[in-house]
């Protein structure tokens, strides 16, 4: 169909049936078919069952599906986490020094991405901020709403996905990579809240969590973490995640969402 491309705002092209959850999730939480039903498992407040249905709907041209995929989703899940096990990403930074660890717990720790030369520090945040954007962009939700309600960020997102101008100065990015666990392929769509005057996000998918927080008042601490701004680019590595995510799971349950594993 025929219609106006919400990135690059252009009327009369043919748009896309465009992912919310990019294909390459659903293909890395797929099973073995040899082993019966490879398809993820769609959990709700009423049932739980295994589903090759994919969230599409008209969303982008064909040209901005390519930026999309040419300036983040490539790289990201050439070096994420496989459906074999295989972790490209978490094994690099396996193989350098962390800034900083948590004391006591081996599990959580701090990289400098600049350090880091093999890390596409611009290709992880024009994704994640492109994962955000799309659930700002479109009323995925059954009632009609967008999960991510950016409010006055949206269009600053967009211009920066358009390569208009960089990254959002009010909106910090928080970039976790998951260590190995049981849950780590858990994903739901990015979801979105205001907290007064500061707007939360977050979004987990195979073997990354991103959030980002935006406001012209934000703490400065978050500020400092930011991914795109904050200093050498940290990037955590952590396994602690897996029980927010997990929490988060159920809270949807409960509140009639869909979360995927």
């Amino acid at each position: 169909m025929k219609g106006k491309c919400k990135l690059c705002l252009i009327e009369g092209v043919e748009l896309q049936a465009s992912h919310f959850l990019p294909a390459a999730i659903y293909r890395s939480m797929r099973g073995n078919p040899s082993k019966g039903n490879p398809n993820p498992w769609a959990v709700t407040p009423n049932s739980a069952h295994q589903t090759s249905r994919q969230v599409k709907a008209p969303l982008l041209c064909k040209e901005c599906e390519q930026r999309f995929s040419k300036n983040g989703e490539h790289w990201v899940f050439t070096n994420g986490l496989k459906n074999d096990g295989t972790f490209p990403l978490a094994a690099t930074l396996a193989s350098h020094v962390p800034y900083a660890q948590e004391p006591g717990v081996s599990t959580t720790k701090v990289y400098h991405a600049a350090e880091i030369p093999e890390i596409n520090i611009s290709a992880l945040s024009y994704f994640a901020a492109s994962m955000f954007w799309r659930g700002s962009a479109y009323p995925w939700k059954a009632d009609g709403t967008c999960p991510v309600p950016l409010g006055p960020y949206q269009e600053p997102l967009r211009q920066y996905l358009m390569g208009m101008t960089g990254f959002p100065p009010d909106v910090a990015l928080a970039v976790v990579v998951r260590e190995p666990s049981g849950i780590r392929h858990l994903t739901h769509e990015p979801l979105g809240e205001w907290r007064g005057e500061l707007f939360v996000a977050k979004f987990p998918m195979p073997g990354f969590a991103f959030s980002i927080n935006a406001g012209k008042n934000m703490p400065l601490p978050l500020r400092r973490t930011c991914f795109v701004r904050g200093e050498g680019n940290p990037i955590v590595l952590s396994g602690f995640v897996e029980k927010h995510i997990l929490d988060e799971g159920v809270r949807m349950i409960n509140r009639g969402r869909r979360k995927i594993l």
